[in-house]
C-alpha cells in the first residue's frame, strides 16, 4: 500500500476523530500528511508495523497528545493492554514522533516503578507461577505517586527506569531520567483495573489450590493502585477478543528482546507468565476497565476492529 493513501478507518474511527476535535476526517488526514503521515518517524517502530495500525490507532493517539500538549496544564494519559498487544511499542513511537514534532512528551511504564531487585524478590516470593515481577504488589506505589504528583504540581518528572534484561532476565532498576514534559504517557498491562464484585465460580474451579490461595492477595494489592489510577486524565484501553492472542504476541515480543539484547527466555517460564496473566486476576477486571474513556477492540491478528467510547 502506498504510504500516502489512508487505510480504511475501523468502525468508530470517524467518531473518534470527531471526539478529538476533527469532524472532517479528510482535513485530519491532510494535517498528518503535512507532518509525515504514515512515514512519520517510521524507523522508530521497534517491530514491523502495518499502515492500518498507524492510521487507526497511532495517529489518533498522537492527535490526542497534540491536543493535550496545546493545553496549559500537565496531562497524564494512560494506555492499558494485556502483554504483547503493542502498548509499549506504540507509546515509544508516540514519544519519538513527539520529539520529532518538537512536543514535550515523556513515556513511562508502571514497570519502571518495579521495586529494586531485593524488594522485588520479596514481593514476588511464593507466587505459584514463579514470575519475578508483573503482579500487583511488585511496584513501588509510594514512589510512583510521589513522582507523578511532583510533576503534576509543576516540578520536574524524575522517574526510575527498569531494565528487564538485567539479572538474567529477572530485571532490575537501571538509573533514572529527569524531564519536564507537558504530557506523560503511562502504560501497563493492568493499568486502570479495579476489583469488581461478580460470580467467578467457574474460573475458581479451574484454578489450582495455590492459585486460589494467591489470587486474594493479588486483588488486595490491586486495590492499592486506585490512587494512581485516579491521577489519570484519560485512559485508552486496547482490548483483545481472545486472551490466547496475548500469549502468542508475548512470544513475539520476547523474540524481539532476544534479537536486541541477547537475553533468551525459557519455554516453561513463558508458559508460567502467560498462565499468570490469564488467572492471577479475574478476567472481568481486565475486560472492562471502568475508567477507560477510549476502548480499542483488537482482532486476534492485532488489527483495530472497532473503537468505542465511555
Amino acid at each position: 500500500m502506498a504510504r500516502n493513501i489512508r487505510p480504511d478507518a475501523p468502525l468508530g474511527g470517524h467518531a473518534l476523530l470527531e471526539l478529538l476535535g476533527w469532524p472532517d476526517p479528510e482535513c485530519w488526514w491532510r494535517h498528518w500528511q503535512a507532518r509525515g503521515g504514515l512515514s512519520l518517524v517510521r524507523d522508530h517502530w521497534a517491530v514491523p508495523v502495518d499502515d492500518a495500525w498507524i492510521a487507526s490507532l497511532a495517529l489518533p493517539l498522537l492527535t490526542r497528545v497534540e491536543q493535550a500538549h496545546a493545553e496549559n496544564a500537565p496531562t497524564l494519559l494512560g494506555v492499558s493492554a494485556l502483554p504483547g498487544c503493542g502498548k509499549t511499542t506504540l507509546c515509544s513511537w508516540i514519544k519519538h514522533a513527539a520529539d520529532h514534532l518538537g512536543w514535550s512528551v515523556e513515556h513511562l511504564s508502571i514497570d519502571d516503578f518495579y521495586w529494586p531487585a531485593d524488594e522485588l524478590e520479596r514481593s514476588m516470593a511464593g507466587n505459584p507461577w514463579g514470575v519475578p515481577r508483573a503482579l500487583p504488589g511488585s511496584h513501588d506505589l509510594i514512589g510512583m505517586e510521589r513522582c507523578l504528583q511532583t510533576w503534576l504540581q509543576g516540578d520536574c518528572l524524575e522517574a526510575p527506569r527498569f531494565d528487564k534484561s538485567l539479572r538474567g532476565g529477572r530485571g532490575d532498576r537501571c538509573g533514572s531520567t529527569i524531564s519536564k514534559p507537558r504530557v506523560v504517557l503511562l502504560e501497563g498491562w493492568f493499568l486502570g483495573a479495579v476489583v469488581r464484585e461478580h460470580n467467578d465460580e467457574a474460573m475458581q474451579q479451574q484454578l489450582t489450590p495455590s492459585e486460589r490461595q494467591w489470587r486474594p492477595k493479588a486483588l488486595r494489592k490491586l486495590r492499592e493502585y486506585a490512587t494512581i489510577w485516579s491521577m489519570l486524565d484519560e485512559l485508552w484501553h486496547l482490548r483483545i477478543e481472545n486472551v490466547d492472542a496475548s500469549a502468542r504476541w508475548k512470544r513475539q515480543q520476547l523474540n524481539t528482546l532476544l534479537e536486541s539484547t541477547g537475553v533468551n527466555f525459557v519455554e516453561n517460564e513463558l508458559s508460567d507468565f502467560n498462565r499468570m496473566v490469564q488467572v492471577a486476576l479475574p478476567s472481568r477486571c481486565l475486560d472492562c476497565i471502568p475508567g477507560a474513556t477510549i476502548i480499542v477492540d483488537l482482532t486476534s491478528e492485532r488489527a483495530v476492529r472497532e473503537v468505542r467510547f465511555r
